[in-house]
């Protein structure tokens, strides 16, 4: 269930930073403190879990263990990051939402 887990939070994550990174590029404050604020929430809680699975990994010893949760940490994180963007491209960002408005 970790892993599970563990992958919705990576795609909660990048998905959080694409939002946060296009927000910042956008005329509205309001949008840009909203998705800072899920961004951060997402982060920290992000970082105890990644925190545990690399102490799991080093404890372990094992090279292949180490290469699969590299693997999948880059795996969720670009799904996330780019399926976010095409979301907020195609329903989201309207009027001042719009990035360079």
């Amino acid at each position: 269930m970790t892993w599970v887990y563990w992958a919705l939070l990576l795609l909660a994550q990048n998905a959080s930073f694409t939002w946060v990174s296009r927000a910042r590029n956008s005329a509205s404050i309001g949008y840009h403190a909203l998705a800072s604020v899920c961004s951060n929430g997402v982060w920290i809680v992000g970082q105890f879990v990644i925190f545990d699975q690399f102490m799991k990994v080093k404890e372990s010893g094992d090279a292949l263990l180490l290469a699969v949760v590299c693997v999948y940490y880059t795996i969720f994180t670009v799904v996330g990051s780019i399926g976010m963007h095409a979301l907020l491209m195609r329903y989201v960002e309207k009027g001042k939402r719009k990035v360079g408005a």
